[in-house]
């Protein structure tokens, strides 16, 4: 009985004593790097909307005239919708 009792005086010590001098001898706390804000905005050309596969199916930007379009396009490419408006010979250029 003296004997177990020894033993976990012992360990208790040994704990109490270890912990004191990890407090000490440990190397300083770190930290998380805080976040960076999210930017208020962001500038950019061309945006392509892509499926699962990379497929472009989509556009915000602007066409090869300068001007800008939004375009949506199905799995062949084929536009089914677009902001861009056609140009009709003779007809006064969109403002």
């Amino acid at each position: 009985m003296l004997h177990r009792l020894n033993t976990v005086v012992l360990a208790m010590a040994a704990g109490l004593l270890g912990g004191l001098a990890s407090r000490y001898i440990s190397p300083s706390e770190v930290f998380a790097q805080s976040q960076k804000a999210p930017p208020k905005e962001i500038q950019a050309q061309n945006f392509v909307l892509v499926n699962s596969q990379g497929n472009p199916m989509g556009l915000f930007g602007f066409n090869p005239q300068g001007k800008p379009i939004i375009k949506l396009v199905d799995e062949h490419g084929m536009t089914i919708w677009t902001s861009e408006v056609p140009l009709v010979p003779g007809a006064p250029e969109p403002k």
